[in-house]
């Protein structure tokens, strides 16, 4: 807090925030053991997704959306983080897919599950890590854990076409 008086004019008070955080609103997502946070205005819906429907999705490369003629690109998200090549997840009938939205790109990421929203304080990163594709940012959880920020389809602009190389 910056103060500043003159006598017999008054006083003036300025406070300072710093512009190096942000709050925002996150998903947290998990791929195998990963556990990464989304920004929440990328999401688009979370379905659960049929298991005949997601073998097709990994046989084509792309989610038909619902009701709708649009194919969707479709990647595993495990891949995209290069953490998992594969979903351990093998019950229930359905799948969670999150399907996000970036500009114009549009895209459908299986997980292994969505644990919620967070409200966030989130870090913008130093000059060390603002180069990696994708990570926009990190944050503290409340238990302690560090999470990462990441936009998903950024990493799928740029390692989207490996990933698919390695299903083939």
């Amino acid at each position: 807090i910056e103060t500043h008086s003159t006598l017999g004019e008054g006083s003036t008070f300025g406070l300072v925030l710093p512009l190096t955080t942000a709050v925002t609103q996150v998903v947290m997502l998990r791929v195998g053991q990963l556990a990464v946070g989304v920004p929440a205005n990328l999401v688009e819906i979370v379905r659960r997704v049929p298991l005949a429907a997601l073998e097709q999705a990994y046989r084509s490369g792309s989610l038909q959306e619902p009701g709708s003629d649009t194919d969707l690109p479709f990647f595993w998200g495990g891949a995209l983080w290069q953490s998992s090549a594969q979903s351990l997840e093998g019950v229930g009938k359905t799948r969670a897919v999150v399907i996000l939205r970036s500009a114009s790109q549009r895209l459908a990421l299986h997980v292994d599950e969505v644990l919620g929203n967070q409200e966030l304080v989130v870090k913008p990163l130093g000059p060390q890590l603002a180069r990696l594709p994708g990570l926009t940012g990190m944050s503290v959880l409340a238990s302690g854990a560090v999470v990462l920020i990441y936009n998903p389809v950024a990493l799928a602009t740029v390692y989207g076409d490996q990933v698919r190389e390695q299903l083939r």
